[in-house]
């Protein structure tokens, strides 16, 4: 029983679970299972004596790896994320004094370690101690896969799945624990063998709704049924084979053949009856007519029917890992009534540096929207891409999830519509892994507060370690607005040094230049030609390499990409532009924020921001995309200014006044 069943669940587990963190050891576990009860079963039933002490040696081998086995597939279970140097230990020397053991049972079959004579007396060691000393070695170990459980489930918390996963697993080690002592220790004090080895098979049956409940990509409800389903046909196969053997033996006493007639003839009954059993046993254990259309969809778009869930199911892990991704607040989906339909994290209302993208594929409407990044930076495109990318498989999940419960019987379309959303989340996932490489280079963001990355850094510290950085980040937003024009020595000094003597000033800007070109071009040599600042006719400037992207060059790229583009690849743009404006430009730059020099160009860009919430406002009235409009134009008249809103607002806000026409049949 335990050969066959340990057999069918490695089996179901590798297949279904494979890229679950217990899988493989789960496999291995079961491997040695099948190994150990094969030796047990040959020794017990073979009519050939000569084989037998290779077979013990087997025996003895796939035993003695058991118990790091167990400990491992517990550390497997218990310990979410990477090991610790005790976990790691503790795998390593349950290794090697298994396979140490192992080798001794092979070179020396004639001594094994065991309390009972004749044994292994390393040494002149007294071989009855050594004996001892194994077992308790080993109880060391399955004590310690019990702790591990049991640490693990107390750091479970309220998440109800997370715990009977590791009651599950707990049970497992316990009677695992319990049925191995039991066929380790001496006959007197473990009792008879059957009762271990029972044990034991109970143990491995439990262990496999423990790692397939650790599979990431389905729920708990999903791997209950995976478990119910994998245990009660492993039971069947069991008896099956039981009566096969049985069978088998009766036809070769009675018919006095050695062919293995009843085998072959059963083979060819279980293929021709298998897909008719089964699907009578489907009609049976289906809770609804809608739960066996489910099922028979399912089975029709070749999906396997023991770990598949609803398409939406996938929704709120794909928000949870974007917003893991991304470092985001909070991300939702909400329907085109503006209900919420996911969520996760938190969500600031009105949030100027929230994304809001529309869902795709037949969702009517609907919108999906990303908070903004913890620290504060806009998205890069590379991001942005990702997230239209994420908005695209949500509503495609979202409207094939509909169209399972309304279209059950359509399965050649809906076989091709899943093909396409399995495309778009391996594509989703292929940009989650790509899109938080930083890139290279300078990269400026001035619409908001001045930030500043190189290579992926922020920028701390602007003029290095000998000059005054909050002077250094002045001089550098004074050159970075002037661009080409420059500034010259005297306007940087009546800007940040108006009231200190000309001399000490002369020492500070010089100083602060210097500290300035080694931050923007870290071990750059003195006199190099690639300085990032350049001085020529009077004037300083920076060079046109030293920025390697802008998001205002970028804002006004986007804007401008808008003219004469198709209306959805001018909606993205439009929305790309809006998530890069995050407040005033260089709002909170030391001096040369607060100064006259920057208004006209502030007041300007926050006019051009306005127009685009007023533009994108328009557009998602003119879909029927009403709380997408309302909150852009929400966002357009709290930067308006009150006594003079434009005719453009108003005129939005009545279009998106008028009451909507009423759907056909509706």
């Amino acid at each position: 029983m335990i050969a066959i069943l340990a057999t069918w669940l490695g089996l179901i587990v590798l297949t279904r679970s494979r890229r679950a963190p217990g899988a493989p050891i789960f496999g291995f576990i079961c491997l040695l299972l099948v190994v150990w009860s094969v030796a047990i079963i040959v020794q017990r039933a073979g009519t050939d004596p000569g084989i037998h002490p290779a077979v013990n040696v087997i025996e003895d081998i796939a035993a003695f790896l058991l118990p790091p086995a167990t400990i491992h597939i517990a550390i497997s279970v218990a310990i979410e994320g990477r090991r610790s140097l005790l976990a790691t230990g503790l795998l390593v020397s349950g290794y090697l004094i298994g396979v140490g053991a192992a080798l001794q049972s092979a070179l020396d079959p004639g001594h094994p370690i065991e309390v009972s004579s004749p044994n292994w007396e390393p040494f002149g060691a007294s071989g009855v101690a050594v004996g001892w000393a194994f077992i308790a070695i080993r109880a060391v170990y399955f004590g310690a896969a019990v702790a591990y459980l049991m640490t693990g489930l107390l750091r479970a918390g309220e998440d109800q799945g997370r715990r009977r996963q590791l009651l599950f697993a707990l049970a497992t080690v316990a009677l695992g624990v319990i049925g191995g002592m039991a066929r380790i220790l001496p006959y007197g004090l473990g009792g008879p063998h059957w009762i271990g080895v029972s044990l034991v098979a109970v143990a491995m049956v439990l262990a496999a709704y423990a790692v397939l409940a650790q599979h990431l990509f389905i729920s708990a409800d999903v791997a209950g049924r995976a478990f119910r389903w994998s245990l009660l046909a492993g039971l069947g196969i069991v008896v099956y084979v039981a009566l096969l053997l049985a069978l088998e033996t009766a036809a070769t006493s009675i018919l006095a053949i050695d062919l293995p007639l009843v085998t072959a003839l059963a083979v060819v009954v279980t293929i021709a009856l298998f897909e008719p059993v089964a699907e009578r046993l489907r009609h049976m254990v289906a809770s609804s007519s809608g739960d066996m259309a489910e099922r028979r969809l399912l089975r029709a778009l070749g999906r396997d029917q023991m770990v598949s869930q609803r398409p939406d199911g996938a929704v709120e892990p794909a928000l949870s890992r974007l917003a893991r991704t991304f470092e985001l607040t909070g991300a939702e989906v909400s329907d085109a009534s503006g209900a919420r339909r996911a969520a996760v994290g938190s969500l600031v209302p009105d949030d100027p540096l929230a994304v809001h993208l529309p869902l795709a594929d037949g969702t009517e409407g609907g919108l999906v929207t990303f908070g903004r990044k913890e620290s504060g930076l806009p998205l890069s495109a590379q991001e942005l891409g990702a997230l239209r990318l994420a908005a695209s498989y949500l509503g495609s999940t979202i409207g094939l999830a509909r169209r399972h419960r309304e279209q059950a019987s359509a399965l050649e379309d809906l076989h091709a519509e899943g093909s396409v959303v399995d495309s778009r989340g391996s594509a989703l996932s292929e940009a989650l892994f790509e899109a938080p490489t930083p890139t290279e280079g300078l990269r400026v963001y001035a619409l908001g507060p001045l930030r500043a990355e190189r290579d992926g850094e922020l920028i701390r510290r602007w003029g290095g370690e000998k000059a005054g950085s909050r002077q250094a980040e002045g001089a550098f937003a004074f050159l970075l607005d002037r661009g080409e024009h420059g500034a010259s020595k005297d306007e940087i000094l009546e800007l940040i040094w108006p009231d200190v003597e000309l001399d000490r000033a002369d020492v500070a800007f010089h100083r602060t230049m210097l500290g300035l070109r080694s931050m923007l071009s870290p071990g750059r040599r003195r006199g190099a030609s690639d300085a990032p600042i350049i001085f020529h006719n009077d004037r300083y400037r920076l060079a046109a390499e030293t920025v390697a992207w802008s998001d205002v060059a970028e804002f006004e790229r986007l804007l401008a990409s808008t003219a004469g583009a198709s209306p959805d690849v001018a909606l993205r743009a439009l929305e790309e532009t809006r998530a890069l404006y995050r407040g005033d430009y260089l709002d909170d730059c030391p001096y040369y924020g607060d100064s006259a020099q920057v208004e006209d160009r502030r007041a300007r860009l926050r006019r051009e921001y306005v127009d685009i919430l007023v533009e994108l406002g328009e557009r998602y009235a003119e879909r029927g995309d009403r709380p997408a409009a309302a909150n852009c134009l929400r966002q357009a008249q709290s930067l308006s200014d009150v006594d003079d809103e434009s005719p453009r607002l108003i005129n939005a806000f009545a279009m998106l006044a008028r009451p909507r026409p009423a759907r056909p049949g509706a």
